[in-house]
């Protein structure tokens, strides 16, 4: 049954819509404002769940400790966490051909990575993947860190099996597939153990205080797009103390960032920018 035509569904009230819009962007970022129908949607289970019969219910319990799992929980529920192998694959090619080629110029031999807003771990999987193409025999000679957080810990629990369907591997090189992937008796594919050590997973909150650590590449990719612009200005401006001289923030490719005093990347093409010395 559609949600929309049950009698019993509860809908929210005004007052209750606007007090969880206002909590995820404060805490997390996220604009809801235009989501209404699904909060509805995503959280009928946990009201039912709760043994609640009204929104209020459940917020004071969010309010009673907003440290607890009913929090992670509630997180979990009402972000989308949608990725597959080889998404824009465009951003692998640049790694590849044009970053590790550079530092390898520079007599570099590490490269440090963020992967923020990985969701279900493909994205940082994929990087670790490209690294591996690129340097080929050299890779044992190469320090290779790669840095993967998401507010979500149902998605990192995910990232972290490192098991997927055959349908999220349709776009992956036939190459990358058959060394980097093993197939598993049900019949999904589970990431190789040289790729997985390769990768650190951690709950990250964008809108919390940046660790202080430089990177040579930030990716950020499709995450933006659920915020507002000055949320994501200010995001961009972290991002950018946390980038290496030299180093590089890829977006997604229907993302844009503002030029504005406070970033001062240096645009290269479409969805790709770099930290450079005027």
């Amino acid at each position: 049954m559609n949600y929309e035509e049950s009698s019993s569904f509860v809908r929210l009230t005004d007052s209750e819509f606007d007090f969880i819009v206002k909590f995820v962007s404060e805490r997390y970022g996220i604009d809801l404002s235009q989501k209404r129908r699904l909060i509805e949607a995503r959280l009928a289970g946990e009201l039912k769940a709760n043994g609640f019969s009204s929104y209020a219910q459940y917020i004071d319990l969010l309010k009673s400790n907003p440290a607890s799992d009913k929090v992670d929980n509630f997180i979990n529920k009402i972000t989308t966490n949608y990725s597959y192998f080889n998404r824009e694959m465009e951003h692998y090619d640049f790694l590849m051909n044009t970053i590790i080629p550079s530092l390898a110029q520079a007599k570099k031999s590490s490269i440090r990575i963020w992967s923020a807003g990985c969701s279900t771990g493909e994205e940082p999987y994929n990087i670790a993947m490209a690294i591996d193409s690129a340097l080929g025999l050299k890779r044992n000679l190469w320090s290779v860190s790669i840095n993967a957080t998401d507010v979500s810990t149902r998605a990192l629990t995910v990232a972290k099996k490192a098991e997927y369907p055959e349908s999220e591997l349709s776009g992956m090189p036939e190459a990358w597939r058959k060394n980097y992937m093993t197939k598993l008796p049900n019949g999904n594919y589970q990431v190789k153990d040289n790729i997985r050590n390769t990768v650190s997973f951690s709950k990250f909150n964008l809108m919390d205080p940046f660790p202080h650590r430089l990177y040579d590449v930030i990716f950020c990719r499709n995450v933006m797009i659920y915020f507002k612009q000055h949320t994501s200005q200010a995001i961009v401006k972290k991002f950018y103390q946390s980038t290496a001289e030299g180093g590089y923030l890829l977006i997604g490719h229907s993302e844009t960032i503002s030029r504005t005093a406070d970033n001062q990347y240096k645009y290269i093409r479409p969805s790709i920018y770099q930290k450079v010395s005027k």
